[in-house]
């Protein structure tokens, strides 16, 4: 019986590991091989189209050049912040924790519905200004990333023996601050901080939403191939578009890959076991702490909050003089929508259907391939890490290019599946949401002791109910928060939705604050478009909140 069981669960984890990379895998292939069969099999003359043409110049400069200044703003601004909550006491400190992490669950669309608010005519009035552009790009980033820095350095700052430095100020070595730096914490905290680094990288090299309304002149590799997917792919029709799009997920595919295998194998370095205590020992007092971490506070908040306000807030032209009143008029006309627009709960309802379809598939297929991870490590290392590098997958890729090789990919097969395939744009979100549900797992396992596997194998416990009795009892906290996340990735979901969805009837909440915002002319348009991101923003905090009560507190942000 032991041996039949422990053969399904192995045939279980290769089913689940076979289809996430056939699902990756199919949609891609297909539309490259769409693309290269009208752009033509010349990966030079993909990249001189890209670097030539009017719509994509100068777009490689610039995606590198903001990705490496948000990262490093990230890292400037998240690391003091993850060092105020890791080594000192703090009232409230669950929620001082769950404000300053809440932006990295917020839809990117809230994002910057938020900062153009924010820098708005009718707050900070710099956004007339073209030259911020470029610096409010960069902060938006750094807010969008910062709790990625908190997530990955305050576990550590929390938890580590406080006598580790207590000894180290008794050695010639640790008498001066520079010395503790060097001698403690930069050897502590250079892997969270690389890890940090990279992700942050990551996230702003394939920033879509943010850069297609703060920099409107300005391109990135993943705005550029959004731009370009309406044209792409279609045979003798605007061929440059398909070489732009070829040309920038190949860029995006090698520099993508570099990344996340660096943050694979730094995420491999903070396993390495340092002295711990428990958080309430670690933690020390901080006289006026409040005036250091109230403005970090205030600046997590501040463009949800912008995004709220801006909802009630109608903008009216009379006699040549603006003037802002305060009405209900942008709901009103969210609500009801109108010939061009979808109602707002007809798209709050297509985003609920896809989140939900998004994690009845992405939640068995990531606890199956992070089961399968976590096994290995023990057995075959080297498989382990190729197939945890496999499953990161679509961060290589891109939203943008997920979204592309979905429709070209799909419609290849079956031309008429893009208008009548309802379910169409879930599958995008499937391919986005599994890597995340892999990691917190994974995250999960292996916090696990080996003491309690070990222990139920000696009370006679076989695979199966070694599986159900003490391994998904101890994994609820991991499961919940990956399960809250999926739904909350897919609610928020852009760039795929924008290329899948975007001139359908799928239209969901954040391809509907886009189309608002698409509407200069409407006086409504701005506090229709912030209504509908101010649901949506609600929508994410109190999935948020949940995730936060199943968290284990000692266990950092659990990815």
């Amino acid at each position: 019986m032991g041996y039949s069981a422990h053969r399904l669960i192995l045939i279980t984890r290769y089913a689940a590991i076979a289809a996430f990379l056939f699902l990756i895998a199919s949609p891609i292939v297909l539309a490259f091989y769409r693309l290269i069969d009208v752009a033509g099999a010349n990966p030079w003359a993909w990249i001189e189209t890209l670097d030539g043409n009017y719509m994509s110049a100068g777009a490689i400069e610039f995606t590198f050049l903001q990705s490496i200044l948000s990262s490093l703003a990230t890292i400037s601004l998240g690391l003091p912040v993850a060092w105020l909550l890791g080594r000192y006491n703090w009232r409230m400190q669950s929620m001082i924790r769950a404000v300053l992490t809440v932006p990295f669950v917020m839809p990117s669309i809230i994002a910057a519905m938020g900062i153009l608010t924010l820098t708005g005519d009718s707050a900070l009035g710099i956004r007339g200004n073209e030259g911020t552009w470029f610096w409010t790009l960069i902060i938006a980033h750094a807010w969008f990333n910062m709790s990625l820095v908190i997530r990955f350095c305050e576990p550590i700052l929390s938890t580590l023996d406080p006598s580790m430095e207590e000894q180290l100020r008794l050695l010639p070595g640790g008498g001066t601050i520079y010395g503790r730096i060097r001698h403690l914490w930069l050897p502590v905290l250079l892997p969270p901080i690389s890890a940090s680094f990279c992700m942050s990288f990551v996230f702003s090299f394939t920033s879509f939403a943010l850069v297609r309304w703060i920099t409107v002149r300005d391109n990135t590799l993943e705005s550029v191939m959004a731009l370009s997917s309406p044209s792409a792919g279609i045979q003798g029709y605007m061929v440059y578009t398909s070489e732009i799009v070829l040309a920038s997920s190949l860029i995006q595919l090698a520099v993508l890959s570099i990344s996340l295998w660096l943050a694979s194998r730094i995420q491999r370095e903070l396993q390495r076991q340092y002295p711990m205590a428990p958080a309430r020992v670690a933690r020390g007092h901080l006289d006026y702490g409040w005036v250091l971490m109230a403005p970090a506070l205030f600046f997590s908040i501040a463009p949800i909050i912008s995004v709220a306000i801006g909802s009630l807030r109608v903008r009216t032209v009379e006699s040549g003089r603006v003037t802002d009143t305060w009405s209900l008029e942008g709901w009103e006309v969210a609500r009801d929508g109108s010939f061009s627009m979808m109602p707002l709960s007809d798209a709050m309802a297509n985003s609920i259907l896809y989140a939900t379809i998004s994690l009845v598939v992405s939640m068995p297929l990531g606890y199956c391939i992070a089961s399968a991870i976590h096994s290995l490590e023990k057995t075959n290392r080297r498989l382990s890490e190729a197939l945890d590098f496999a499953s990161m997958a679509p961060f290589a890729f891109s939203a943008a290019m997920i979204g592309l090789g979905v429709t070209l990919g799909v419609t290849k097969l079956d031309p008429m599946a893009f208008s009548r395939f309802w379910p169409l744009p879930a599958l995008a979100h499937v391919m986005l949401t599994t890597p995340f549900a892999i990691r917190i797992i994974l995250t999960g396992l292996r916090s696990i002791e080996q003491e309690y596997d070990e222990t139920a194998r000696v009370l006679g416990l076989g695979p199966l109910a070694r599986l159900t009795r003490v391994r998904i009892p101890m994994m609820k906290g991991p499961i919940t928060v990956a399960a809250i996340f999926c739904l909350a990735m897919s609610l928020g979901e852009f760039g795929a939705s924008f290329i899948v969805a975007t001139n359908s009837d799928w239209t969901t909440l954040p391809l509907l604050a886009d189309k608002w915002r698409g509407m200069p002319m409407n006086p409504l348009a701005e506090s229709a478009s912030n209504a509908v991101a101010t649901a949506l923003a609600v929508m994410a905090i109190l999935l948020f909140a949940a995730a936060e009560r199943a968290r284990s507190n000692e266990k950092g942000g659990m990815f």
